[in-house]
């Protein structure tokens, strides 16, 4: 492989001590599990889901790309909901590795249910540091050698929903492991995952027996960047095709579709584009989803007005 340029490495070390380091998914209101385990078990059925994620294709060597598998179902009481998921993501000299494990209680509430979870995540972390074009041979990072680190990470999740309407709050990252021992004391005190907060709202509006709308909003933060907002609109026509538009604060747009192929298979991609200086230079981003649900209890009961 060839050498990274180091432009390129002074971003990925300024995505991972200021700004968000848990993925980036526009297809996030098709599957919350991605940033919250209170959703496991809440589509009534046994689910699997895949995504892949390809993030400034322009950028040839060390842009993004995140693989995501995740299962979920609802135990037989309905009470409880288990996750499962298995990450893969490389960006640059990085390359991630988790197993993540999700538990959600759920109870009724007033028209809907209320559901708590926790997850735990198992990482292994892996420096290529060699891959790295240093401007400066006798730069510190320059000196070392590979890396590979394994840590543990917890989370937390909120979840309510009814027939029309969602609402959540997952925090992730929650005892702040360390995955980066190296350097000076500064570096080591900037080397640990950093909680983040993730927080979806949304609802479905019937306009006619042919269109639903499903207006949403995702807020994120993680200390020491600004708060992420994303503001989506989605289109169900027919009960088949979900059409829609994602406008992400400082960073640009995006376009989605996902495809009810059948009641139990759906088919999702979406198409981002930014406007800020990563996004002008990296160019387009592309992202790819395919679910299917196992109607395991015969009394699958998921509404198209909400996802």
């Amino acid at each position: 492989m060839k050498k990274i340029v180091l432009m390129f490495m002074a971003t990925i070390f300024a995505a991972n001590l200021f700004a968000q380091q848990d993925g980036q998914f526009s297809q996030y209101m098709f599957n919350h599990l991605a940033v919250n385990p209170a959703y496991a078990g809440s589509r009534e059925a046994f689910n699997i889901t895949m995504v892949a994620r390809r993030q400034w294709v322009a950028i040839q060597q060390g842009a993004p790309n995140t693989n995501v598998l995740s299962l979920q179902a609802p135990l037989r009481k309905k009470k409880v909901g288990l996750g499962l998921e298995f990450t893969n993501e490389s960006i640059g000299p990085k390359q991630i590795g988790a197993v993540k494990i999700s538990y959600a209680y759920r109870i009724p509430l007033l028209s809907g249910k209320l559901a708590f979870g926790l997850r735990g995540g198992f990482y292994s972390y892996r420096m290529n540091w060699s891959k790295i074009n240093y401007k400066d041979n006798a730069d510190y990072y320059a000196q070392l050698v590979d890396q590979q680190k394994g840590l543990f990470s917890g989370d937390f999740g909120l979840y309510y929903y009814t027939k029309r309407f969602y609402w959540g709050a997952g925090a992730t990252n929650l005892n702040q492991a360390t995955y980066y021992p190296v350097g000076t004391d500064s570096i080591q005190n900037n080397s640990n995952l950093v909680p983040h907060i993730f927080s979806p709202i949304g609802m479905g509006f019937n306009v006619s027996d042919k269109l639903v709308v499903n207006p949403s909003l995702m807020i994120k933060y993680v200390a020491g960047a600004p708060i992420g907002i994303d503001v989506n609109c989605n289109f169900l026509i027919d009960e088949k095709l979900w059409l829609g538009v994602s406008l992400r604060k400082g960073y640009g747009a995006a376009v989605l579709m996902m495809w009810n192929v059948t009641e139990k298979l759906r088919f999702g991609y979406s198409y981002d584009h930014g406007i800020n200086k990563i996004g002008i230079l990296g160019k387009s981003s592309h992202e790819v989803v395919l679910s299917y649900d196992f109607n395991i209890f015969k009394n699958k009961t998921i509404t198209p007005r909400y996802l």
